[in-house]
């Protein structure tokens, strides 16, 4: 195959930065060739593509020392603006690259700058959104897009333009896992069918490694592993199989004698724009329940989080927590009892310093210095960031982002836990270590409600399942019972009946 990209960095400093970001890369990209990078938090990986992609040095500043070369052009010889030519670029944050009001014209952004006719507009944007699963999402309002929704429509914009190198970051992060399955069944056959370059940066890459023909594994910004999907595979299920510390132990009917902290009845919203949110959502919620709520991108799992913490009012219906219906009389006193990690961290963060941010919520209720101080050490230590105390919250990566919002939380020692996606970002040891967390944390009667498109987070932690499907309560299950619904949920695009299976070809099975 031919060599279309050569990457060799000795060293990538940033300023004010004494360690190197990134130091001995030295591979090459062929045509048609699929590469998933992974690794822990902040090991590099992003970098690592803002490197190949010219974003570094032209738009982040940082010294390179080295060169990288697409198509035979020194990256640092041409302007950051024809890269488009040659990459196609999707960011980690889908929010950074979403610059239109509605879904059509933001994919058509990039071919209308290009000055494509528009009936050819028209025809690409519509095969764009179809390859990405969002046929009839042309006239909805970017706003109004879930998490998974709005990188689908990144994707689509970025696939528009074809260039022939494919540079992805995180790309299937805020995707359920039916979605996830078939994003990377259809990057697969574009890999194998025109033989577009891949190179896909996951923390958690089982899924993809189907479709992969090469695995780095970078750590501290040097690439300490190269190796096929089948070593990489083989290696990493064992880690996760001696990595799962707890098994759930719950006795359902104590839990419901401790007696209901939260409960919806007919719950019903509807956003400004009808779109519908939630319907008819009827929900009680014990004490000491550590219950999963899953479904699809889009089926209401978010609203239905932001409605128990009072950030939407329902359209219909009655929420009470902590024996109080919740209105705007009492969510200060609520708010004080409930924590509420946000899908996205960088909506929960405005703190100059990480102990700052920490301490925030602490120093409003008056609580004693040294007490603050104790607590922000031992959060902070907890999610590991203790020695990146002093720093701004905006220099750490999406994931420790995610861990500083999850420390923010504890540190105010809340009775009920509404955590949206908290391993979102994360590598799989620090996804369990949090999932670990909170599992003491229910142990010791804090409850907590977790939503998440990781099933076997679900199914290796939660005493009950809630799956939500086209808005509505679809089951409401112990995880004891799993077994008995297994073809109903894999009927609304939950399939649990795989998730430990070893791979079988390239087939898109597990």
């Amino acid at each position: 195959m031919e060599t279309i990209a050569k990457i060799k960095i000795d060293k990538l400093v940033f300023p004010q930065e004494e360690k190197p970001a990134l130091k001995n890369i030295d591979f090459e990209i062929k045509q048609g060739d699929f590469i998933v990078i992974t690794g822990g938090v902040a090991s590099g990986k992003s970098i690592l593509l803002h490197s190949i992609t010219g974003a570094i040095p032209h738009y982040h500043n940082a010294e390179l020392t080295g060169k990288v070369t697409i198509m035979g052009q020194d990256i640092l010889d041409m302007p950051l603006n024809r890269m488009s030519d040659y990459v196609g670029y999707m960011m980690q944050e889908p929010q950074n690259q979403i610059l239109s009001l509605d879904v059509y014209e933001d994919v058509a952004f990039g071919l209308g700058n290009l000055e494509i006719p528009l009936q050819q507009i028209d025809l690409t944007v519509k095969t764009t959104l179809e390859l990405v699963g969002l046929t009839g999402y042309e006239s909805r309002q970017t706003a109004s897009l879930s998490g998974g929704e709005a990188q689908r429509v990144v994707l689509a914009g970025v696939l528009a333009l074809d260039a022939p190198i494919l540079i992805l970051d995180q790309p299937t992060a805020e995707l359920d896992s039916q979605g996830r399955f078939e994003l990377y069944k259809r990057l697969g056959q574009l890999n194998i069918t025109q033989k577009l370059t891949i190179v896909l940066v996951m923390d958690r890459i089982e899924e993809v490694l189907n479709y992969a023909n090469r695995v780095f594994y970078i750590e501290d910004g040097e690439i300490t592993k190269q190796c096929s999907p089948d070593e990489y595979y083989k290696e990493q299920i064992e880690c996760r199989l001696g990595r799962l510390k707890y098994k759930t132990s719950f006795n359902s009917d104590r839990v419901k004698s401790e007696g209901i902290i939260a409960e919806m009845t007919n719950v019903t919203y509807q956003y400004n724009n009808d779109l519908l949110g939630c319907e008819d959502i009827s929900l009680e919620i014990y004490q000491g329940d550590f219950l999963s709520i899953v479904g699809l991108n889009g089926s209401g799992k978010s609203t239905l989080a932001k409605l128990l913490i009072g950030l939407l009012k329902p359209t219909k219906g009655e929420i009470k927590v902590f024996n109080q219906t919740l209105n705007k009389g009492n969510l200060t006193k609520t708010r004080t009892q409930v924590g509420f990690l946000f899908q996205n961290p960088d909506y929960q963060i405005f703190a100059s310093t990480v102990e700052e941010e920490v301490g925030f919520s602490l120093k409003l209720r008056d609580v004693q210095t040294k007490v603050i101080e104790q607590k922000i050490e031992e959060c902070l230590e907890f999610v590991g960031l203790l020695n990146y105390r002093k720093i701004h919250p905006h220099r750490l990566s999406r994931g420790q982002r995610q861990l500083l919002a999850l420390a923010s939380i504890l540190v105010s020692d809340p009775e009920f836990i509404i955590a949206d996606e908290p391993t979102s970002g994360l590598d799989e040891t620090q996804g369990y270590m949090i999932m670990d967390k909170l599992f003491d944390l229910s142990k010791h009667g804090k409850t907590i409600l977790l939503i998440t498109h990781d099933l076997n987070m679900a199914k290796d932690y939660s005493n009950r399942l809630v799956a939500l499907h086209n808005h509505r309560l679809r089951l409401d299950i112990s995880i004891r019972d799993l077994n008995q619904h297994l073809d109903t949920l894999k009927a609304i695009g939950l399939d649990f009946q795989n998730l430990m299976s070893f791979r079988e070809g390239n087939d898109g099975t597990f």
